[in-house]
């Protein structure tokens, strides 16, 4: 049975060798070294496929692919391919506010951290799109760091290196390079769980808060949030089991504040419900019945190949959950990503779960101990950034 590991400080003992997968005796100070060798390499990972995710976005543009009378000109509003999709109604909520349409779909669907930060922005007079693609892709920076520091506490070093790689290279992480809130709920859940391990629980509160305000799966940090806490409690000062109590609450508080808001301003606490099942979204137990039949007979006129898509994406997503939980990643990660990944398919579809599966970051950890054998991970890292690049094409396929 694996148990959380509560490190002291990064580099700030001479243990910290070790922590990082250096020989013991070596000083702290090399420690260091490798810690800053990694973080530049995830930074030059990250460059390297944003750039990749903007190239093949622009040939995307360029070439009018799939059809050129569906795309506007690039010099007139570049790299508009990151900008469509669910980009276009959050920034119709971050110009307009939020309206409620029974039985059509509407933007209460959308939750508000993104549509804010846009709004904030564009009062100074920064564009919306330049807005939404800065924060993207500057989060994702931030999220990826986080999560090799964080990783750090369940795995050694190599592998929390390597999640963070993988990390920014999955196929579908184009996502985090769209005017979505994919990057922000990313980067929350990181630096919140990063937090929560070195007991620093009042920065540990606006975080959750944050990652539940931007994307509806970041109540779920709730759960390893919970089990930090609990294995800690002992240790704990009265006031610091306040703040862990406080922090565990508050992305259900953060659930219950839109909740009120929908109420005060549509007249329905429940829009955010109503909205979803306007988008075809209806949540019960028989739900993962539904999407699998839905895979299996649906036409492939009417988008099976993208059903197909995420329903493979979804299994993946599982079995590197359960790979790192073998491990030795705590239950209460584990819990969480088995819950980001599984529960759309609640709503009866397999529909985006490879986008909504971006957010378990076991499944990371996962694919970094798969990757242990050499040869394994030469093929991810080959592979990977191939199936990124045809990811981006996909965008416009699916709405063309």
């Amino acid at each position: 049975m694996s148990s959380e590991r509560l490190p002291e400080p990064v580099f700030e003992t001479a243990a910290a060798g070790a922590a990082v997968g250096l020989p013991e005796g070596v000083p702290a100070a090399l420690a260091g070294t490798a810690a800053r060798s990694a973080r530049l390499e995830i930074a030059l990972v990250w460059a390297a496929s944003r750039l990749l995710v903007l190239l093949c976005a622009a040939l995307v543009q360029l070439t009018g692919f799939p059809r050129a009378s569906r795309q506007p000109g690039f010099l007139e509003h570049p790299f508009a391919v990151l900008t469509t999709g669910d980009g276009r109604w959050y920034r119709i909520i971050a110009e307009h506010g939020y309206l409620l349409i029974p039985q059509s779909k509407s933007d209460p669907a959308f939750f508000p951290l993104l549509p804010i930060l846009l709004r904030a922005l564009h009062s100074v007079g920064i564009p919306l799109d330049v807005t939404g693609l800065v924060l993207a892709n500057g989060c994702f920076l931030v999220g990826l760091v986080a999560l090799y520091e964080l990783g750090q506490a369940y795995l050694p070093e190599a592998d929390a290196r390597r999640a963070a790689v993988f990390a920014a290279l999955v196929p579908s992480g184009f996502a985090f390079s769209m005017v979505y809130p994919e990057s922000l709920a990313f980067a929350s859940l990181a630096l919140a769980g990063l937090f929560a391990v070195r007991r620093r629980w009042l920065a540990v509160l606006p975080l959750a808060a944050l990652a539940a305000f931007a994307r509806p799966q970041g109540v779920l940090i709730a759960l390893p949030l919970a089990a930090i806490a609990w294995r800690s409690w002992p240790t704990l000062s009265s006031s610091d089991r306040a703040r862990a109590s406080a922090a565990v609450l508050a992305p259900i508080a953060t659930l219950a504040a839109i909740a009120a808001y929908f109420w005060a301003t549509l007249g329905d606490p429940l829009a955010w419900t109503v909205a979803q099942r306007a988008w075809g979204r209806s949540f019960g137990v028989t739900g993962p019945v539904h999407a699998l039949v839905e895979v299996v007979t649906s036409p492939m006129h009417s988008g099976k190949v993208w059903l197909i898509r995420d329903a493979i994406f979804c299994a993946v997503f599982i079995a590197c959950i359960l790979l790192a939980r073998r491990a030795g990643v705590p239950r209460g990660w584990t819990a969480m990503g088995l819950a980001v990944v599984l529960l759309p398919i609640a709503s009866g579809s397999f529909t985006s779960d490879a986008r909504f599966g971006l957010l378990a970051l076991p499944v990371y950890w996962g694919l970094a101990v798969a990757a242990r054998r050499k040869r394994v991970e030469w093929v991810l890292l080959a592979a990977f950034p191939i199936l990124l690049a045809a990811g981006v094409f996909t965008i416009t396929l699916r709405s063309s």
